[in-house]
């Protein structure tokens, strides 16, 4: 398929790279205020080499360390994927760091005239590459941008009911080609199945005709909206899962019944939607919705109680919720408020999707979640839901979490954020401490993962995706790892878990794309000292990299 239209760009760039750096100034860098950063001065004072004509502000975000400035590189007036220059300045208006994933080398340009795609025409390619026979189940994503390699190129994201999926293709716009097409859902484990479609003939004919209908049923719904009130329900849930509440490793999806009763505990559902005598879990934090394969409506109640045992969908709906929803409290309480605020919106969220397979995920392009119910269903268990939280944090904090390692620093990091809340519950060391999804894994369902793997250690010249095989290991126990047992040892000293937790928040804010883990590494030393400078948190996050030759 191809498409041509009368345009004209300006293309050829010869000698371009591209290396993310992050740098912290050896002496101050004075501006005359947050409101005016000069990159140029910022560049100037580096050496960093840029020109600041060829970059934009394109957002600022706030932390509890200060304000964050994200420049992207232009050419021709269209962005360069991931290419960008993070200035991050304090309250006394000083740069306190810089993260560089800007490209280099020769850009000038040569003349050349390049027909390209209108942004409808890269859709309808991406759609029929697909062969979709379903129908939208978020709204699409289409923009073009220079990839690294300084190619025009659209970016779409597509979520489509069959083939299940939310894809990110890349389509050439020059000639409608689809040069690449991933299903980026951030699965908790390697996919092992193959992707679902359904029988019979398509429901749409074109792309076009799929947008009408979605963004029809898309104002139905708003029409729909009642007024609502916000209340506080109750849920009887696992607090953080069976294995631990009980001290109990022998627990499987088939035990009795009965074994599991002491371990349930009822707790507050915070602010829940009440409209029209209905009770539904809808609330400023966390909103369970049904977007994914199977097609499971969330649960509703007429007294506001969520009173269920487990392998039963409602008592799935409660602890999705109520986990989600007290975690975004907790960052919220660590000061991530207002204009540092992590979440500035209810995250949407579907308790029994992925089409009904034994795994979760986070979807980076609608930014929700769903939690998949095969053999012990995964939102039985705290970790799983905090882990897919995890995802969403990451994010949120930095909407250019791709490239570099990032693949399995966000495995490790979701598995860090599990586990420093589990361990900390009131039998949080029951069972085996350095376990991650101690119900959900670690039994016949599937192997888990650990937080001790010392074996593999970091090397430098290569990447680390998610779920990937190491020396000794996976990836995502590689990041984990230094970054879990660096709090065990906090936490054992006496150190509070939200003192723990804010550092390593913190240390996400003012990152760019392509991230390794000695990078990230460095943030987390660096914010640690700069959070708390009185004491040695730095060196003990720097003892755990070292460990595993990260720094």
């Amino acid at each position: 398929m191809k498409f041509f239209t009368a345009a004209l760009l300006v293309l050829a760039f010869p000698m371009v790279s591209q290396a993310s750096a992050l740098i912290y100034p050896e002496s101050s860098i004075k501006l005359i205020d947050k409101t005016d950063v000069s990159l140029q001065k910022v560049s100037d004072s580096l050496n960093l080499g840029i020109n600041a004509a060829g970059f934009q502000l394109v957002d600022t975000k706030e932390s509890l360390l200060g304000t964050h400035n994200y420049f992207q590189q232009i050419v021709n007036g269209i962005e360069v994927e991931g290419a960008q220059i993070v200035v991050s300045i304090n309250s006394h208006d000083e740069v306190i760091k810089v993260y560089n994933s800007a490209l280099s080398g020769s850009l000038k340009n040569q003349d050349a005239a390049i027909p390209f795609l209108s942004e409808t025409q890269a859709l309808e390619s991406a759609w029929a590459h697909l062969r979709v026979n379903g129908q939208l189940t978020a709204a699409p994503v289409a923009k073009l941008v220079y990839s690294k390699n300084m190619n025009l190129v659209y970016r779409i994201q597509l979520s489509t009911s069959s083939p299940v999926g939310h894809f990110d293709l890349t389509v050439d716009a020059q000639d409608g080609r689809v040069l690449e097409s991933v299903d980026a859902a951030l699965p908790r484990m390697k996919r092992e199945e193959a992707t679902v479609r359904n029988k019979g003939h398509a429901l749409f004919n074109s792309f076009s005709s799929a947008l009408k209908s979605f963004e029809f049923k898309a104002i139905t719904k708003t029409l729909m909206t009642n007024e609502i009130s916000m209340v506080d329900g109750t849920a009887q849930v696992f607090d953080p899962n069976p294995v631990v509440t009980l001290g109990r490793t022998d627990l499987q999806d088939t035990t009795e019944a009965s074994v599991f009763l002491p371990a349930y505990t009822t707790q507050d559902l915070k602010e829940i939607s009440f409209v029209n005598g209905v009770y539904s879990l809808k609330g400023p934090k966390v909103t369970l919705i049904d977007f994914e394969s199977p097609a499971v409506a969330p649960s509703t109640s007429a007294d506001g109680s969520w009173i269920f045992e487990r392998q039963n969908p409602k008592f799935n709906d409660a602890m999705t919720y109520l986990h989600l929803d007290r975690s975004a409290r907790y960052i919220e309480s660590l000061g991530f408020t207002g204009s540092r605020a992590v979440f500035t919106k209810s995250i949407e969220v579907d308790a029994n999707g992925v089409n009904g397979a034994d795994n979760s995920h986070y979807i980076p392009s609608s930014r929700r979640l769903a939690f998949g119910n095969g053999c012990v269903d995964d939102n039985e268990d705290t970790d799983v839901i905090l882990h897919e939280l995890g995802h969403a944090i990451q994010h949120h904090i930095n909407p250019s979490w791709f490239g570099g390692d990032t693949g399995a620093m966000g495995e490790g990091f979701g598995d860090y954020w599990a586990a420093s809340y589990s361990v900390t519950t009131a039998n949080g060391r029951e069972g085996n401490v350095n376990w991650v999804f101690k119900w959900d894994g670690h039994n016949s369902c599937w192997p888990g993962r650990k937080l001790n793997a010392f074996s593999p250690l970091y090397d430098s010249a290569r990447s680390y995706s998610a779920h990937a095989q190491v020396n000794g290991g996976i990836s995502d126990e590689l990041w984990s790892t230094p970054i879990f047992q660096a709090f065990l040892e906090l936490y054992d000293r006496g150190v509070p878990r939200g003192d723990i937790d804010k550092i390593i928040l913190e240390a996400h804010f003012g990152l760019g794309s392509g991230m390794k883990m000695p990078v990230m590494a460095q943030a987390i030393v660096k914010t640690a000292k700069a959070l708390f400078p009185n004491e040695d948190y730095d060196q003990v996050y720097l003892r755990h990299f070292k460990k595993q030759k990260m720094l």
